[in-house]
């Protein structure tokens, strides 16, 4: 390499200065701290990375990365940000709610919106929060529960399990559990994992307009609910 040979009679001290001051020039600190307003979890696995790569080496900065990486996905999926949708009827339109403040979106009907995948680390999330949802003392009881399924992108075997066994809990209490926006792959995977068979082919709807239409059908009071939830607005 070009003036290795003058290198070599620096003192190690000075090697080692020279090689900070390029590394902490390479630092991209506006790019950091855009990182820490935006993605504080993102901020930390950078900022434990590079520390591994000057105290342990390049390659252990990468594994590093790539675990902290790994596990900040899950902890993402672990705990999703879910809620309930509900008409709003300032905009004619709709909107969503905490899980804490439940509102039926029509008489007996309530619309949980699930915000990930569903896989073993939360799938225990999932059943939680629709069996709170199914307790719920609300007037009128409720007699249809409908998971919006657009962010429901994969299920594994274990979330499968689960999901069958809340189906059968939700039957017993009179409760019919029904899905809107579910994609073709979702679908083939509820049909191979046996999901489609307990809850029904009639229970897989395109749209949550679908679902309040038929649910208002079957009252017979297409009147009683929002009409705003047109197809389109605010959640397809």
């Amino acid at each position: 390499m070009f003036l290795t040979g003058p290198l070599a009679h620096l003192p190690t001290a000075v090697l080692s200065a020279i090689v900070f001051l390029v590394a902490v020039h390479m630092i991209d600190i506006e790019g950091m701290t855009r990182i820490f307003v935006e993605a504080r979890a993102e901020f930390w696995v950078a900022l434990l990375t590079a520390a591994t790569v000057v105290v342990v080496g390049v390659e252990q900065g990468i594994i590093l990365a790539m675990v902290l990486s790994l596990l900040d996905h899950v902890r993402r999926g672990y705990r999703g940000t879910n809620a309930v949708i509900v008409a709003d009827k300032r905009k004619k339109g709709w909107q969503t709610v905490p899980l804490s403040a439940p509102q039926q979106i029509a008489p007996g009907l309530v619309v949980y919106l699930f915000s990930h995948s569903l896989y073993y680390a939360n799938v225990g999330q999932f059943a939680e929060e629709i069996l709170r949802l199914a307790n719920d003392q609300a007037q009128p009881p409720l007699s249809r529960l409908c998971v919006e399924a657009a962010a429901i992108g994969d299920i594994d075997f274990s979330a499968a399990t689960t999901l069958r066994d809340t189906c059968t809990l939700l039957k017993q209490q009179d409760i019919l559990l029904v899905f809107a926006n579910v994609s073709a792959h979702l679908r083939d995977q509820f049909d191979r994992h046996g999901i489609t068979e307990i809850v029904g082919a009639s229970a897989i709807y395109g749209s949550v307009h679908a679902v309040i239409a038929d649910h208002e059908d079957q009252l017979g009071t297409p009147e009683a609910t929002t009409t705003a939830g047109a197809a389109g607005q605010a959640v397809p």
